[in-house]
């Protein structure tokens, strides 16, 4: 599976959301950030690391910001078209586009050169303009995010013990001299709704982290974020008081939840059968879990990926021909 890199949720994408007093004219961000993704799937094993991609964004703290946006420079996407992600009186109004998905940075950098780009939007309550702005060379980070020691194993056991504080290890990484927002944080969406339940920054040279109990309910698959982002943000770089802001992140996902001990018991009677296949099915043909008809907590996601597919088929089907939910 290949991902984009969860950038909405790095500090390099998050803008001011102040409004602007009445008469003045309303700030307008400009983002370009750069990401890579990779998968822990046990103590000390780390993979991936060949789902480059960059982010464009534009923001301003006003609803009803934009009518159109692109973005034009000299390279083989140019003119990029942006679409809004989103449009509330909390975070604004934000448009996004992406580039390709690529293997390497070097690709990923062939595509997206640092050099000049120009944001050109069509106004609404803003407006209408053009501003450059111009993305500096590639620096991730040389670390990739990792869960240290036996963190990765004791997630996995954590449902044993929710109501205890949570305490684990990171590697920490190495901050470029010039970055002046950069940072960590680990991420936690429960993966039924695509919703966040916990979240948590670090400095860059933090190597643990503490969860407290509670945090984290149980019944659920949960999705896990360590990110590492090389970050810069210049205050006036864009319009009418508006920033710039540039990020090179690195995250690494991997997943855990807090059932019991016989997941393919869909309907919790104590054994898997006919009536655990019924709910497995209605599952599988709505796929996301995050689909508003998908059953509370997703219990058929076997995988904990945040989808239902053949791959949760496989674990159902052994449990089926069990039939008797064996805790031990």
């Amino acid at each position: 599976m290949q991902y984009r890199h969860a950038c909405a949720i790095s500090a390099t994408c998050l803008f001011s959301v102040a409004s602007a007093p009445a008469g003045v004219e309303p700030p307008v961000n400009f983002g370009i950030s750069k990401g890579v993704t990779y998968i822990q799937s046990a103590d000390g094993v780390v993979t991936g690391g060949t789902d480059y991609s960059a982010l464009f964004s534009l923001n301003s703290p006003v609803t009803d910001a934009f009518a159109a946006g692109t973005v034009t420079y000299a390279g083989p996407l140019s003119p990029i078209a942006l679409f809004e992600v989103g449009n509330n009186v909390l975070g604004g109004t934000t448009w996004y586009s992406y580039s390709n998905i690529h293997a390497t940075q070097e690709d990923l950098d062939a595509e997206v050169p640092a050099t000049e780009y120009t944001f050109d939007y069509t106004g609404i309550s803003v407006p209408s303009g053009n501003h450059p702005v111009t993305l500096r060379p590639t620096t991730f980070c040389p670390e990739v995010p990792e869960l240290l020691g036996d963190t990765y194993s004791r997630f996995q056991a954590y449902k044993d013990d929710l109501s205890s504080d949570f305490t684990g290890w990171m590697n920490g990484f190495t901050d470029h001299p010039a970055a002046n927002v950069s940072g960590a944080a680990i991420v936690i969406y429960d993966l039924s709704h695509s919703s966040l339940y916990y979240a948590q920054t670090f400095d860059p040279s933090e190597t643990s982290f503490t969860i407290p109990g509670d945090s984290i309910l149980p019944g659920y698959a949960y999705f896990g974020i360590l990110y590492y982002s090389v970050s810069y943000s210049d205050d006036s770089g864009g319009v009418a008081g508006g920033s710039y802001s540039e990020g090179f992140t690195r995250y690494t996902n991997w997943f855990f939840n807090t059932r019991g001990p016989c997941p393919a018991d869909l309907n919790g009677d104590g054994y898997v059968d006919d009536a655990d296949f019924v709910i497995f099915v209605q599952a599988y043909n709505l796929l996301y879990c995050s689909d508003e008809f998908m059953p509370e907590k997703c219990p058929a996601d076997l995988t904990n990926d945040g989808y239902v597919v053949d791959d949760d088929f496989v674990e159902f089907v052994p449990a089926y021909n069990q039939l008797l939910c064996d805790p031990l």
